[in-house]
C-alpha cells in the first residue's frame, strides 16, 4: 500500500477527455483488467489519497479517502466479494441527465469549463450469492456530509442503480468497525511475502507449524514468541511476525477482527485442522 500526495496539473473536464478516456476503456473490465473512470491524478485530493494494490483483483486500486481505504478493507475481508471496481462511471452519460431532468435536479459539471461530467459510483461490488453472482454498488462519504447538494447528486446515482436492478446504498463514518480496520491495517501488506528474507517454499510450514505450537502454549505476547522464533531460525528480527501476518492475512490462522491484535500483548490464535480420510 502507497499513500501519494496529489501533485498539481490539469484535472478539468470536457467532452474531448471523455471521449479519450472511454478509448483507453476507462470503466470497462473486471479484477485485474478493469480500469476506474478516475484514478488519483485526476481527481484534487482533501489530503492524502492511498494506491493499493488488491487481494482480490491484483491491481492498483485508487482510493480517494481513508473512509474509502477502510471500506475497501471490509470488501477485501469478505469471501462473499470475488471483484471490487471502484470510481464506476454511469454510463451514458444521457441516462443520468434524463434522470437529472425528471427528478428536476441539476446534473453535476466541471467547475470550470461547466460541462457535464460523468457521474461515478465509489465502488461496484461483484458478491457470491446461493442465488449466483449479484452485483451491489456503494457510495462512501461522511455522515456530516449527507446534506444538500450532496443528497441531490445521491438522488441521481439511486435511480440510475435502481433502473438497472442494483442495490445501492450509502457508507459513512458511523459504519466504520474501528479495530478490524486496525488489524487490517497491520496484516494487508503481508499476504504476499515471497521477498521476504530467510522464509521460502521450503521452510516455511516447518517455521509457521513451530510458530503457532508456540503461541498456542506460551502466555507470551506475539512480539515475545515470534522474536524468540526469529532466533531460532536464525531470522532478522521481525520475520516471524511477518509470516504471523502472513498467515493471518490468508485466513490459515485465525483471529478475532473484532478485537484489537497487538503484537505486545497474548492474543488467541487458532486455526482450522484438516481432517484426514482413509
Amino acid at each position: 500500500m502507497r499513500r501519494k500526495y496529489m501533485s498539481k496539473r490539469d484535472r478539468q473536464v470536457n467532452s474531448k477527455k471523455i471521449d479519450k478516456w472511454l478509448k483507453e476503456g476507462r470503466g470497462q473490465g473486471e479484477l485485474k483488467d478493469y480500469h476506474p473512470w478516475l484514478t488519483i491524478r485526476d481527481v484534487p485530493s482533501k489530503g492524502v489519497v492511498t494506491r493499493s494494490k488488491g487481494w482480490k483483483t491484483n491491481r492498483v486500486h485508487h482510493l480517494f479517502s481513508n473512509l474509502e481505504l477502510h471500506y475497501f478493507y471490509t470488501l477485501e475481508w469478505s469471501d462473499a466479494v470475488i471483484d471490487i471496481r471502484e470510481q464506476y462511471p454511469l454510463l451514458p452519460l444521457e441516462r443520468t441527465l434524463e434522470i437529472a431532468e425528471s427528478l428536476g435536479i441539476k446534473h453535476p459539471t466541471d467547475p470550470k469549463t461547466k460541462e457535464y461530467i460523468v457521474m461515478t459510483t465509489d465502488f461496484l461490488i461483484s458478491k457470491r450469492t446461493k442465488d449466483g453472482i449479484v452485483l451491489e454498488s456503494r457510495t462512501v462519504k461522511p455522515s456530516s456530509e449527507l446534506k444538500g447538494r450532496t443528497l441531490e447528486k445521491f438522488a441521481i446515482e439511486q435511480e440510475y442503480f435502481r433502473e438497472k436492478g442494483i442495490s445501492w446504498g450509502i457508507v459513512t463514518d458511523l459504519d466504520k468497525p474501528n479495530e478490524f480496520i486496525k488489524n487490517m491495517q497491520f496484516i494487508y501488506c503481508f499476504k504476499d511475502i515471497s521477498d521476504v528474507k530467510g522464509l521460502s517454499a521450503s521452510n516455511i510450514n516447518i517455521v509457521s507449524e513451530t510458530l503457532f505450537e508456540q503461541i498456542k502454549s506460551k502466555s507470551e505476547s506475539l512480539a515475545s514468541v515470534a522474536l524468540e522464533n526469529d532466533e531460532k531460525f536464525g531470522f532478522e528480527p521481525g520475520t516471524c511476525l511477518t509470516l504471523l501476518k502472513y498467515k493471518i492475512a490468508k485466513k490459515e490462522w485465525k483471529v478475532d477482527m473484532s478485537k484489537e491484535l497487538n503484537p505486545l500483548n497474548v492474543v488467541s490464535v487458532t486455526k482450522e485442522e484438516i481432517v484426514k480420510h482413509g
